[in-house]
């Protein structure tokens, strides 16, 4: 999925970074999710006007619950505070974080470099000779008999 729009400003893009670090910490062998999914999500966000709204407030939430929590920007909290921070932001705005979740796995996880991490091919699974099962096509005999619905030119 090739996404250009782009969306996070300079100081959103720092809080994003952070937040999905926390999402997808890195370790000895993978890297975090700030590393790997912040231009995923940045196109993923600026991509529809509601997205964009969804996104803009969501981040607002966090850098508002760590103001009122903290006193402090999230980017300043310890990583046990920046967990808290998200809790809260997960229960008070749901639908937000579902997305935030959801989008930054699935830019992290369809990156090619961390499928190479996995051990797994950066290809699709055909042609090496995996079998496909066949599909029920039984459904689609009336459109077969019906026969060709345009005109010939």
């Amino acid at each position: 999925m090739t996404i250009s729009a782009r969306f996070f400003s300079d100081d959103q893009r720092e809080l994003v970074v952070r937040v999905l670090d926390r999402i997808i910490p890195a370790n000895d062998k993978m890297p975090s999710g700030g590393e790997i999914a912040v231009d995923f999500l940045n196109g993923f966000a600026g991509g529809a006007p509601q997205r964009k709204r969804l996104f803009g407030e969501g981040l607002m939430n966090i850098e508002a619950e760590a103001s009122h929590r903290h006193s402090r920007a999230f980017q300043e909290l310890t990583g046990d505070q920046q967990d808290q921070v998200l809790q809260q932001v997960e229960a008070g705005h749901p639908a937000f974080f579902d997305q935030l979740v959801r989008q930054t796995y699935n830019g992290y996880y369809t990156n090619p470099r961390v499928v190479e991490l996995l051990g797994l091919e950066t290809r699709p699974p055909q042609p090496l000779g995996y079998r496909v099962e066949a599909g029920d096509l039984s459904p689609t005999q009336r459109v077969k008999q019906r026969g060709s619905a345009h005109r010939e030119v």
